[in-house]
């Protein structure tokens, strides 16, 4: 398709993100959230593309961060984030300075990166996931792998980016299946991400860690669809528990670049449903 692969992409965006922080910081930080992400336009082979990135506002120990990619003037993609400065112990600790806006510009978007910490604080305390919401629905894929230290920042924690990319994989498998995708031809169908909402860490992933990405089908449009995807951990002296949670939206695309229809899907039954109707929400949302 000469396109760029949507995990390359939100796997750049973090680590830029992460950089960002880091120099704020002054020592490590660590994703916490990713808000919504959104793909505005394809990126394609031999684009030049620049990822850009920065901090809009400080709390005690977390950073709100926004990053976009974009090619001349053009944005492409746009997402915002929150980094955590962490201690060698994965603990919480203090970033020290605070942002003071100079003039109104700066003072906006200090107000809109606190008002984004508020509205994401209020909603972890409601969403917190202590089962995996996928383990119902009938279309579903598993994926399961050992942290090892290349997957790592640092040799203790797992790369953030890498995790995304893994997560876009698995939920684009998905979207392949369910096209029944034969292998890649000059003609053959895809599916490309468009969106990643709802994400935030309830814990760190660590090196020698046991983890476990479940992708389940939400909801199929005319020419998109949403898969829930989940992040399980467990070490080898503990049971899986979540980590993490978020909804992928991709658009089924022909060899022409251009959308095309996926299957009809119905839902299988009142779980289900009630996850088509929540996608039907968040789509009028996201895409208004």
């Amino acid at each position: 398709m000469g396109r760029l692969h949507g995990g390359d992409m939100l796997r750049m965006l973090i680590d830029t993100g992460m950089l960002s922080s880091i120099k704020a910081a002054k020592g490590t930080s660590v994703l916490a959230s990713l808000d919504n992400v959104v793909f505005k336009k394809p990126i394609y082979l031999g684009d030049i593309i620049k990822i850009s990135a920065q901090v809009d506002y400080i709390g005690n120990s977390s950073m709100e961060v926004e990053m976009a990619a974009s090619r001349g003037e053009e944005i492409l993609v746009t997402s915002t984030a929150a980094y955590v400065k962490i201690d060698q112990n994965f603990r919480p600790i203090a970033v020290g300075d605070k942002i003071i806006p100079s003039n109104e510009q700066e003072l906006k978007i200090f107000k809109n990166g606190e008002q984004r910490r508020k509205d994401r604080l209020s909603k972890i305390k409601k969403d917190v996931a202590q089962i995996d919401l996928s383990s119902k629905l009938s279309n579903r894929i598993s994926n399961i792998f050992y942290v090892s230290p290349d997957m790592t920042y640092d040799g203790k924690v797992i790369s953030a980016g890498r995790l995304l990319k893994l997560m876009d994989d698995l939920g684009g498998i998905l979207g392949l299946r369910l096209i029944n995708y034969k292998g890649y031809t000059s003609s053959a169908d895809t599916v490309v991400t468009v969106s990643v909402s709802n994400m935030s860490f309830y814990s760190p992933i660590k090196l020698g860690d046991i983890v476990q990405i479940n992708a389940g089908l939400t909801y199929v449009g005319k020419t998109s669809m949403e898969v829930l995807i989940t992040v399980m951990k467990k070490s080898p002296s503990t049971d899986f528990e979540v980590v993490t949670t978020a909804f992928f939206n991709y658009v089924r695309v022909g060899s022409d670049g251009k959308p095309k229809e996926f299957p009809q899907y119905i839902p299988q039954n009142e779980y289900e449903k009630k996850f088509w109707d929540d996608a039907l929400n968040r789509r009028r949302k996201n895409f208004s």
